[in-house]
């Protein structure tokens, strides 16, 4: 396994565990259920830590896909700067989750107003995970659809639609080579 296989595991955490700790928040405050507030609440924590680790892999996989055919500096780049983004609201929103696991079951009211934030942060964090996640599939997947990067780091053209591959792009490379 090299490090691009690696990111390829770990970066998935952060976008279901994101999604499923919006899910988890908004039942549990919808029903008032505490206990069930705390699950959503280590959702959250555990969607943080696994973009810090998307993040660390990341940066070593940028040193093996980069020197692949197709693949552009520009498409590293989008995913990149997207990625950052995306990892520093997943740990904010981690960190605030943690302070609502650390507070003392009598402060209930207040475990509330966190686990509230938290899930406002959760949404905001799986949005940002998501077009990480999807610039990210954009570096090797052809089959996403025709796009090109333009020079500021943007993608134009149509997800979805099939026709011409986004600049620079190949059919896919076999696990033995990457």
């Amino acid at each position: 396994m090299n490090a691009a296989h690696l990111h390829l595991l770990v970066n998935h955490l952060p976008l279901f565990a994101s999604l499923f700790a919006a899910g988890v928040l908004a039942y549990a405050l919808y029903r008032n259920l505490p206990a069930l507030v705390n699950v959503g609440l280590v959702l959250a924590l555990v969607a943080g830590v696994g973009a810090f680790a998307a993040s660390q892999t990341g940066e070593r996989a940028e040193g093996v896909v980069e020197e692949l055919p197709g693949v552009t500096e520009t498409a590293i780049e989008a995913h990149e700067g997207a990625a950052e983004a995306a990892t520093w609201a997943a740990i904010v929103t981690g960190l605030l989750a943690l302070g609502g696991l650390a507070l003392p079951d009598r402060a209930q009211r207040t475990q509330r107003l966190v686990a509230m934030a938290t899930l406002a942060l959760t949404l905001l964090t799986f949005a940002l995970v998501a077009r990480a996640a999807n610039l990210g599939g954009m570096i090797r997947h052809t089959e996403i659809g025709s796009a090109t990067y333009t020079p500021n780091g943007y993608v134009s053209g149509t997800p979805g639609v099939t026709g011409a591959p986004f600049r620079g792009s190949t059919a896919f490379v076999s696990s033995n080579q990457m």
